[in-house]
């Protein structure tokens, strides 16, 4: 169908100075799509599907072309098909910085059919909005026609998506264009798509560090979509063409595989004979089974440039894998800084990373934030991208990883407002249970489960498998099931036989074999000899390979093996090679084959779910994250946790168990001493300063009539700058003043000729203590004003933030905050909502600015105080 394809543009394109280029085939993001078309103001993702004729279906059920089920892949229909492989290229355009600045979410998508099609599918008009089916007598007509002015291409800008891809696009060069595989292969370095100036500034800064003599260590850091990784593309290519070697490394092999640069694992690169170093050798050399792995002697160029990317993932607590290997020292950033003999040579290395996820490190150890050079006694510089590139139109995850990340440089923790949209949203308990359950039956290999600790992780996994398996007895591993592979042996290579590759990821088990067990004797183990156990297992997505799942890691509710059963594991390894070396020594053939070599245990977890500390560094489509942590929420921790948790999920965050975080979500309400008033004050509690001090507008404001007869001219004029600037704003001014000792009048004028007058006591402290109006039916004026007035008193940040949100809360109920006074940890507050429906409240707090407890004072009608606290509570 793709020679067809190409065909039906021939007319449109081969000869034309317009252009279009055809990606097809290719791998975005781990997904292989059909085809691709970027054209100067539009991204088509298209599915082939070899049908024709009538077209029906709808948005979440099966389609039909003619009464003949047409498939989506894994998916329920082409739609759902489409809108993931949407996700998949929007997303790896976004992991690459390319097209900033444009609006991603107009990618369109198209099922392009071989056969003619009548469409009378039932889609919503949020989906027919990017959409297209069509056929290949109309898909010309469709690239012609598609465009955003929200999504304008430079055709550079094109081919630079081509080389970071490594493929070879389809070129015109006959009638009938000849399709050429596509073939991964080296890019040359170029220079990329022009940075923001934020980046510009950046990238001016690292020249420097990396000219200086005397400066070693650098960091940048910053939120995500922050640039960095297009940041540290661009400094890797100046520092290449400035004739010193730039060395990317990334925490994991997995991470340096997804970098837009070249890149390799920083174990791979420090350690002898360690896992990525050794891919593609024999897995039973004596290599693979060392159980510490020296650290190597560093050939780095003197003046090279190392470049540590995601380096909030780098720490330097003692680290040994889950079967047992330990890399040199065991201290990953000792061992790398003793590596590069930084401060000793003219090497240098610049940290990127996000220092509000979850850090591998305390602060004092950190070297992202510079600490750990500093006790190294090495100089460190850094820098912060504080400017968000927003490519996603405005979405409701980057609005939200936005206001977690300005709380964690605030330090304020006691309010969080989210927003939502079809890609970030909050779920009932049992609604999520559904919706996951359908996406583990039909697709699991899109979803995860985020929880924070491994016994919630394990808990969310039983209940899964149990529905998925629709039994309650199950087998430690059933075929079906999801397994992330920890530490996988090395296979060989489908396609390339000679070749070995580590079995790594996540993996549906195809067929259970038998169980094994073992054991070993230990002294001191509470449990003597001490058993454990392995199961055999077909696993795989595309082909089946054969393991051993060491059941005890599988089912572990701790990230480690219990001691016993690793040390055990350990010795009974290590015993079966000795006697297996030591008769090889005396030359006993016969008893090589009567002591098989122990097999290679798979260390492996179910794949369902995940603590946000193991996914960090990760992503999957589609992530429901539970929300209930031990520590509450109102803390820097949780902040950071669900920060990070942001980042995992590509399409679709679903917030599960989440509760409204506010000041007043633990307060207690206690009305036994409130009383029936009146008179409750409006206007109370701003102050105002009579030292002469005001803005050039206001100096040239004519004093209303009167004024100047005040006993005391400055406060008096203080009073009513306030009230003035106020009613400006409103459409009203004082027309005339009668100043008496601690009280102001007004006659106040409005629009159309409207007029009232104000009356305004105050206190010898400068504090006003009420404000009046002499016509009632001037009511929303009066609370207009006095909420103006307040908006302007200065309090202390607990306070501020307090009010905030008593605005806030209140408003969406009608209500208006209109009187308010603080005393150390402590706000009375008035809210009113009509001139008859009046209550002060005190508000206690303590200094995080949590309120403890809300006591209602007065009330104009005891009926009003169970609506008043349902605004807090």
């Amino acid at each position: 169908m793709l020679q067809q394809f190409l065909e039906g543009l021939e007319d449109r394109w081969a000869t034309s100075n317009d252009w279009i280029f055809v990606i097809a085939n290719a791998l975005w993001n781990g997904t292989e799509i059909d085809a691709v078309c970027i054209l100067p103001s539009a991204i088509l993702v298209v599915d082939f599907k070899s049908h024709g004729g009538r077209l029906t279906g709808t948005e979440n059920g099966p389609w039909q072309a003619d009464g003949i089920l047409v498939k989506g892949g894994s998916k329920t229909n082409p739609f759902q098909q489409l809108r993931d492989n949407k996700f998949s290229v929007l997303n790896w355009l976004n992991s690459r910085s390319l097209l900033q600045g444009r609006t991603l979410g107009h990618i369109s998508g198209s099922v392009v059919f071989s056969g003619r099609i009548v469409d009378e599918l039932e889609l919503p008009s949020k989906v027919r909005s990017w959409l297209f089916p069509t056929d290949m007598a109309t898909c010309a007509t469709l690239l012609e026609n598609l465009g955003s002015p929200e999504l304008r291409i430079e055709r550079r800008e094109a081919q630079e998506i081509v080389q970071r891809l490594g493929v070879q696009p389809i070129e015109w060069k006959s009638t009938k264009p000849a399709i050429r595989t596509i073939e991964t292969g080296t890019v040359e370095p170029r220079r990329q798509a022009s940075a923001t100036l934020h980046q510009q500034e950046a990238l001016e800064a690292l020249r420097s560090f990396v000219s200086s003599g005397d400066l070693v260590s650098f960091s940048v850091r910053g939120m995500t979509s922050t640039g960095k990784s297009r940041l540290l593309a661009l400094a890797v290519e100046d520092v290449t063409l400035a004739g010193r070697k730039a060395i990317v490394l990334g925490p994991n092999r997995r991470l340096a595989e997804r970098a837009e640069v070249e890149a390799s694992s920083i174990y791979a690169h420090l350690y002898s004979g360690n896992a990525d170093e050794d891919e593609g050798q024999d897995p039973n050399s004596e290599a693979k089974k060392a159980k510490v792995i020296p650290l190597r002697q560093c050939d780095d160029p003197q003046d090279c440039v190392y470049f540590l990317d995601d380096a909030h993932l780098l720490g330097n607590s003692r680290f040994t894998t889950p079967d047992g290997k330990q890399y040199g020292s065991g201290h990953l950033l000792a061992d790398y800084f003793d590596f590069a003999e930084l401060g000793k040579s003219q090497r240098k290395v610049i940290f990127f990373g996000d220092h509000y996820q979850i850090q591998r490190s305390a602060d004092d150890e950190s070297a992202l934030l510079g600490e750990y050079q500093r006790k190294r006694d090495i100089s460190h510089q850094s820098l912060e991208l504080d400017q968000v590139i927003d490519v996603t139109g405005g979405s409701a995850k980057l609005a939200n990883a936005e206001r977690l990340v300005n709380a964690i440089r605030s330090k304020r923790f006691t309010e969080l407002e989210l927003k939502t949209d079809d890609g970030f949203r909050q779920s009932e308990k049992q609604s999520a249970a559904v919706e996951m359950l359908e996406h583990f039956r039909s697709d699991p290999l899109s979803t995860w489960y985020l929880a924070e600790t491994h016994v919630k992780a394990n808990g969310f996994t039983q209940w899964m498998r149990e529905r998925l398996h629709d039994k309650t007895l199950l087998a430690s591993v059933e075929p079906g099931d999801l397994l992330e592979i920890y530490v996988g042996h090395d296979v060989r290579d489908p396609l390339d036989p000679g070749i070995y590759r580590q079995l790594g990821g996540r993996q549906r088990v195809v067929r259970v074999g038998e169980k094994t067990r073992y054991s070993q004797g230990l002294n001191w183990a509470k449990n003597n000899p001490v058993t454990f156990h392995s199961i055999a297992c077909d696993v795989g997505n595309l082909n089946e390979i054969k393991i051993n799942l060491f059941e005890e890691f599988l089912n572990a509710d701790k990230p480690e093996l219990e001691k016993e059963i690793a040390v055990a594991e350990s010795v009974w390894r290590g015993n079966i090679e000795r006697n297996r070396r030591s008769a090889s020594d005396d030359g006993y053939d016969g008893s090589l084959a009567i002591t098989p070599p122990p097999p290679d245990f798979v260390y492996a977890r179910f794949g369902y779910a995940s603590t946000v500390h193991h996914a960090q560094g990760m992503s999957q489509p589609i992530c429901y994250v539970n929300c209930d942590l031990a520590a509450g929420n109102h803390t820097e921790a949780y902040f950071r946790w669900l920060y990070s948790a942001l980042t995992v999920g590509e399409r679709e965050l679903v917030l599960v168990n989440f509760t409204e975080i506010h000041p007043f979500d633990s307060a207690t309400w206690n009305a036994s001493t409130v009383t029936v008033a009146k008179d409750i004050a409006v206007g109370a509690g701003w102050s105002f300063e009579a030292n002469g001090v005001a803005s050039e507008r206001d100096l040239q404001r004519d004093l209303p009539p009167g004024l100047d007869q005040s006993k005391d001219v400055l406060r008096s004029a203080a009073i009513w700058l306030r009230i003035a600037q106020v009613l400006e704003s409103l459409g009203w001014r004082v027309g005339k003043a009668e100043c008496y000792p601690y009280q102001e009048q007004y006659s106040l004028i409005g629009p159309n000729g409207a007029q009232c007058k104000m009356r305004v006591p105050y206190n010898g402290k400068n504090i006003v203590t009420a404000m009046h109006l002499s016509d009632p039916a001037f009511w929303p004026l009066l609370t207009e004003a006095a909420a103006g007035c307040l908006q302007t008193n200065s309090h202390s940040p607990e306070a501020d933030d307090l009010l905030r949100s008593i605005r806030s809360r209140s408003g969406r109920k009608g209500w208006r905050l209109v009187s308010h006074e603080e005393t150390p940890y402590r706000l009375t507050i008035t809210l009113v909502r009509h001139h008859d429906e009046r209550v002060v409240i005190e508000v206690n707090f303590d200094k995080q600015g949590l309120v403890s407890g809300l006591r209602p004072r007065q009330v104009s009608d005891l009926e009003l105080l169970e609506e008043v606290k349902r605004i807090f509570l």
